[in-house]
């Protein structure tokens, strides 16, 4: 009797160590944010020489670890040329090396009154270009324009759009 007992005994205290050992609470692992940086307030200024050529600017930046680019929420980005171009979009993707930004909706370019809506466009800062394959409404005070796919050259002050195009133009 005293054999089947101590038996028993072993057994349940085997039992409640393996329990004890095995139990976790809510397994949750958090690991530090050294990797990842953000801050609130980013603005970034390209110069040529002594110019300002445009500047970005971000009501939120992150910089993820190891990659050379920055996520951007809240955005506006100037481009000064002959004509002062502003774009403003919900969120956006600086691609540091090659200057490249890429912007998503609600997006809106300000050309001298005029505003351009799209629902995404890319900045190639190194060219001058802003291009689209989403519709577009360029809309002033004297005209209407819609289409499919976009391609500015900042530069040279021109403005293509690709397909689907219908204008109206008012006096």
């Amino acid at each position: 009797m005293k054999g089947k007992l101590f038996l028993f005994l072993l057994t349940a205290l085997a039992a409640g160590v393996l329990i004890v050992l095995s139990y976790r609470e809510n397994v949750v692992e958090t690991f530090p944010s050294y990797k990842t940086s953000s801050m609130h307030g980013f603005h970034l200024t390209h110069k040529e020489r002594d110019k300002i050529r445009w500047e970005l600017a971000a009501e939120k930046a992150t910089f993820p670890a190891g990659n050379k680019e920055i996520v951007l929420n809240e955005l506006t980005m100037k481009i000064y040329d002959r004509r002062e171009v502003t774009i403003t979009g919900g969120s956006g993707l600086y691609e540091i090396e090659n200057k490249r930004l890429t912007i998503n909706k609600p997006l809106e370019i300000d050309v001298e009154g005029a505003r351009l809506t799209t629902d995404s466009l890319v900045w190639d800062g190194e060219k001058g270009i802003i291009t689209t394959g989403d519709d577009v409404r360029f809309k002033g005070e004297k005209f209407n324009i819609e289409g499919t796919g976009l391609k500015v050259n900042v530069k040279e002050q021109q403005i293509r759009i690709f397909k689907n195009v219908k204008g109206t133009f008012y006096r």
